[in-house]
C-alpha cells in the first residue's frame, strides 16, 4: 500500500502507541534499515560532507523492516476501534497527519489492519519504503 506521509518514526508510532494505550516514544518503532546499508555508511562529517547531493543518504529511497510486534499490534486492532483511533490519530501532531480527516485515517488504519493480518498469516514481515 501506499501513503504520502506515514514515516515509522513519528505517525506510524503515534498510531501504534494510541492502540497499545501507551505514550508515544521515539523508540517505540524500532525499525532496522535494510538500504542505504550501514555498513560503509558515512560516520563523521567530513565523510558525510563528500557524498554526493543526491547520495540514497541524503534523499533515499530508504528501506526499513518493522518489528513483528508492531506488525502484531496493527494486525490485532478490532473493527469497534477504527473509529475511535481514527479520531484520536487525527488529533495528533498536526505536522505528521498533514490535516488528515478521522474517516480517512479509520479506513487506512483498516487498511493497515489487513496488510499486517496478511503479512502474520503468511509468516511475512512489514517493510517501510521511502524517499523524499
Amino acid at each position: 500500500m501506499e501513503t504520502k506521509w506515514i514515516s515509522p518514526w513519528e505517525a506510524l508510532a503515534q498510531l501504534v502507541a494510541l492502540v497499545r494505550d501507551v505514550p508515544s516514544a521515539d523508540d517505540l518503532v524500532r525499525t532496522v534499515v535494510l538500504y542505504p546499508p550501514q555498513e560503509g555508511a558515512p560516520q563523521t562529517d567530513e565523510e558525510w560532507g563528500a557524498l554526493p547531493e543526491d547520495s540514497p543518504y541524503f534523499i533515499g529511497p530508504g528501506i526499513e523492516e518493522l518489528p513483528v510486534d508492531v506488525r502484531d499490534t496493527l494486525a490485532d486492532v478490532p473493527d469497534e476501534r477504527l473509529v475511535e483511533l481514527g479520531e484520536r490519530w487525527a488529533e495528533g501532531d498536526e505536522e505528521s497527519m498533514f490535516g488528515a480527516e478521522p474517516a480517512q485515517l479509520a479506513e487506512l488504519i483498516g487498511e493497515l489492519r489487513g496488510l499486517a493480518r496478511r503479512a502474520r498469516d503468511e509468516g511475512q514481515l512489514l517493510y517501510c519504503w521511502s524517499c523524499l
